[in-house]
């Protein structure tokens, strides 16, 4: 019986969260006890544990009870008092580039270092990070287990009802997760400026700013609309509704927004990175990450002739769900 660590059920849905809940639901039979903090609403969790707070739950609560039995924690720290224990690393972020996150996250960057060298399993997102365990950690030997992406465009009658209630009355490309300081919402807004006289748009912006990450100032300029933290549902809706997705983000643990896009029916433009290239396998128009000049001709041609919407690559939930199986042993 394994044990899973809950913790990352609990708040709000953010990426992390979306590939832990989907790497759950595709596990299938694999003999699992999901333990969680007092007060986690997800129908997931097996048992609530006392204690709220999530690190002082994962670090004490959860090892104690555990016991013998392997713990399986998928999203970047593990309790380091568990006697076996298994860790999904998302990405390095946090130890290659601090300077992107809040300086109280000096000690999360080395709890997720502590956490992959004393795991007995490690799980990475691609091989991308694979590679950087090696060469940054010495942690070497973790199974990759790939995201998927499922899922179909919004209706006509979705976008259109979005569209009315955030006033969205032009044509717009849209950038997801632009309070990240990776994400490089400096130059999707850049390129768009220099395009938007030619080609009438706006510019999109999904996310807010998190108090854990650096800060990134909101653009003051009535053609960029930020529409904050939204639901799935609105997420999908104002993906299908856009004529691109941009994501030039300087450093990804896999590159999903590409993806989200395809199976929506949306091109993307993406950053030329490791992880970006792995997981769009070659078919998508990639860029140099922070090239202005070149962000912005791509993005005019988007919007001017279009760009061709890939076929999303085979790899399933299910898929997903086999690999994580097998790196557990089960």
């Amino acid at each position: 019986m394994i044990v899973v660590d809950g913790r990352v059920l609990g708040g709000q849905a953010t990426g992390i969260q979306r590939v832990a809940r989907g790497l759950l639901d595709a596990a299938g039979d694999l003999p699992r006890l999901v333990l969680a903090p007092h007060g986690t609403r997800d129908p997931r969790v097996d048992r609530q544990l006392p204690v709220r707070q999530g690190r002082l739950w994962e670090q004490v609560v959860l090892p104690a009870v555990a016991g013998r039995r392997l713990v399986l924690s998928l999203a970047n720290t593990a309790p380091l008092a568990a006697r076996h224990s298994a860790v999904l690393v998302h990405d390095l972020a946090p130890l290659l580039h601090p300077e992107w996150f809040h300086p109280r996250m000096r000690l999360y960057a080395r709890a997720v270092s502590a956490a992959a060298r004393r795991a007995d399993i490690v799980l990475v997102p691609s091989r991308a990070v694979a590679e950087e365990l090696a060469a940054v950690l010495g942690v070497t030997g973790a199974a990759v287990v790939r995201p998927a992406v499922e899922g179909s465009p919004a209706t006509p009658a979705a976008v259109e009802e979005l569209r009315a209630r955030f006033g969205l009355h032009r044509r717009y490309a849209v950038l997801v997760g632009w309070g990240d300081p990776r994400k490089d919402a400096g130059t999707a807004v850049a390129a768009h400026r220099l395009v938007r006289t030619a080609v009438p748009h706006d510019l999109v912006l999904i996310g807010e700013a998190h108090p854990n990450l650096a800060t990134v100032q909101r653009p003051p300029d009535d053609t960029v609309r930020v529409l904050g933290r939204l639901s799935d549902a609105d997420l999908g809706a104002v993906i299908t509704g856009a004529d691109v997705l941009l994501h030039p983000s300087v450093y990804e643990g896999f590159g999903l927004p590409p993806l989200e896009a395809w199976v929506r029916g949306t091109p993307a433009l993406a950053a030329d990175v490791a992880a970006v290239r792995e997981a769009t396998e070659g078919q998508a128009r990639l860029l140099p990450p922070r090239d202005v000049a070149a962000w912005a001709a791509a993005l005019e041609a988007a919007l001017t002739v279009g760009l061709p919407v890939p076929d999303l690559p085979r790899w399933s939930w299910g898929d997903a769900g086999v690999s994580l199986r097998s790196a557990l042993g089960g």
